[in-house]
């Protein structure tokens, strides 16, 4: 059932509405979600970056105390005058100066939870003095690696290997090139990567140290190798001081925070997974899907059931009014359920079956009008007519003319048994024709020196169409009434037929008194006022009785002639393939 355009249905319009009612609270949800979103990641990134220069700033204040008494441990008499006057020490000198330099260095060691060893380095003499052992031999590795402790550097904390140091030497005096002692401070790196963990995020992710030099760095026990890589990445491009950014990589996204300390030479870095940080915001936003999907079933379940419950229905309905609409008044339709439309089904039924009764009330009344006004032209006997026929027929008998008194008569019974005859109320084409014919012969003993007429062919298959008895002839007679009568001569009347899918037309058309378009319209008035006013003349009548058979496409219309007189089509519909 079409009934107009796609939105204008109101089926359409109520899932539409539907719609529109949910869809703004969905994206006020989703807007809802996503300001969480942002304010979670604020306050992750304020967090994280809060902890880190905290711990930053804990790091360095520690070092920085452990490389002050390193440096004051470089200005301790005993390892001076070890490192440089060994030769006159007697060994029980030297046995406390050792002593003495590994009390500090055992002091040194404990400054810091983060300190694995303290070693005093003796070049000169080969010895070296640690925390854990009191005075031993420095092996070729060792002597290899004083190499790169001497080497000045800008940043406390060097490599050497996996190994992390702080390192101190004296100064170079007079000239010499290679130090009297070296101080070396070995970082714990186990202990730094555990210290490192407490600051991954819910136990996910990386947290490091890394060397602004790029030769060392400590990771945090236990973090994704995968995403170590990527940390090592940001941290080679990364210029500023701090920030915090998004690290996008195949294995999901990271939230990158880095802060840079230039006294430890080195960059503490934190990598958070997203997923972790919004994990939860996430779980909420699958839900508000979930929601939303099951909402939109709800929602088809609603249209589902309004179609079922009213659209479905009302389309029944509206399709019953179409079919009434074209005629079929045999219509009806039912309902199980007792609700609204059942009551209107049961009303729509009344009223289709009232409908038909009053329709066939109406076309009894008008069949019925059709025959009483064929009966009042059969009545119409116009007396002048009569006259005019008896008077002919004593001019001809008076003059002995007897074939012609013999036709004569002939003619006028023929006329009136076939106006005055009961029986069929319609007739065919040829019948109505040969009936006419007769009219216009008894009128041609009259005025056949005046006028002439002239039937053409009736095509074939008009011929048998019916029509209402009484339908040419009183046209033709209104012809000779009102046109023909009153000519000297030179009286012209023709009589056409036509046949085409739609219509039969039959024309007649005369040559009489110049027809003007006043007294033309004034005729066409008469013809379509009588409709309302009651009028029945002969035309009028033959009007009438067309549109009551065939409907309103039916009748007389009226036009002037090529002849110079009126032209009158009488139009009957024609079905297809009748």
């Amino acid at each position: 059932m079409q009934t107009g355009s796609l939105f204008q249905s109101t089926y359409t319009r109520m899932v539409v509405t539907l719609l529109v009612a949910v869809i703004p609270f969905y994206l006020i949800v989703l807007q809802i979600n996503r300001s969480d979103a942002e304010g979670v990641r604020q306050g992750v990134s304020d967090s994280i970056s809060s902890q880190a220069h905290y711990y930053l700033s804990s790091l360095e204040a520690e070092l920085s105390q452990v490389i002050k008494f390193q440096q004051q441990l470089a200005a301790n008499t005993d390892l001076d005058t070890l490192s440089n006057a060994s030769e006159i020490m007697t060994n029980e000198d030297k046995r406390k100066a050792v002593l003495s330099i590994q009390q500090q260095l055992i002091q040194l060691k404990y400054m810091s939870q983060y300190i694995a060893n303290t070693t005093a380095y003796l070049p000169d003499l080969g010895k070296m003095i640690t925390a854990n052992q009191t005075y031993q031999d420095i092996s070729k590795a060792e002597y290899d690696a004083l190499g790169h402790f001497i080497v000045p550097a800008t940043a406390p904390l060097r490599a050497l290997g996996d190994r992390l140091f702080i390192c101190y030497s004296n100064p170079n005096l007079f000239g010499v090139t290679t130090p009297s002692f070296v101080l070396t401070i070995e970082i714990d790196r186990s202990r730094l990567s555990a210290a490192l963990e407490q600051f991954k995020y819910n136990g996910a992710g990386i947290t490091a140290l890394l060397g602004s030099d790029n030769r060392w760095q400590v990771i945090a026990s236990g973090s994704e190798t995968p995403a170590a890589g990527l940390l090592l990445g940001a941290h080679e491009e990364g210029n500023e001081t701090s920030g915090i950014s998004t690290l996008r990589s195949e294995s999901g996204d990271y939230l990158h925070y880095y802060e840079k300390s230039s006294f430890l030479g080195a960059t503490f870095a934190v990598l958070v997974p997203e997923k972790e940080v919004f994990g939860k915001l996430k779980l909420n936003r699958d839900r508000i899907r979930y929601v939303s999907l099951f909402s939109l079933l709800i929602i088809a379940a609603v249209s589902y059931v309004i179609y079922r419950v009213i659209h479905h229905p009302l389309r029944k309905f509206i399709v019953a009014f179409r079919q009434v609409g074209n005629g079929n008044f045999n219509v009806s339709i039912e309902r199980s359920s007792k609700d609204e439309f059942a009551y209107l089904y049961r009303h729509f039924n009344q009223t289709v079956r009232k409908l038909q009764e009053l329709v066939y009330e109406v076309y009894e009344q008008k069949y019925r009008t059709q025959h009483a006004e064929l009966k009042q032209l059969q009545s119409q006997i116009n007396p002048h007519f009569l006259y005019n026929s008896f008077f002919t027929i004593y001019r001809m008998a008076k003059f002995g003319e007897v074939d012609n008194v013999a036709q004569f008569t002939k003619y006028l019974g023929e006329y009136y048994r076939f106006i005055t005859r009961d029986g069929a109320e319609e007739v065919s084409v040829l019948d109505e024709t040969v009936h006419a014919r007769t009219y216009t012969e008894i009128q041609l003993f009259r005025f056949h020196d005046r006028i002439s007429v002239r039937f053409g062919d009736i095509p074939e298959g008009l011929a048998n169409l019916t029509i209402p008895r009484l339908t040419l002839q009183p046209v033709i007679e209104n012809a000779f009434v009102h046109a023909l009568e009153d000519r000297a001569e030179g009286g012209y009347l023709e009589v056409q037929y036509s046949l085409n899918e739609n219509c039969a037309v039959v024309t007649v058309e005369d040559n009489g008194g110049r027809l003007d378009d006043s007294a033309l319209e004034m005729l066409q008035r008469r013809l379509h006022a009588s409709q309302q006013s009651g009028e029945t003349t002969g035309m009028t009548n033959v009007h009438r009785r067309l549109q009551l058979r065939f409907g309103e496409e039916a009748g007389l219309k009226l036009s002037r002639s090529p002849f110079g007189g009126l032209k009158v089509e009488i139009v009957i519909p024609v079905a297809p393939n009748w």
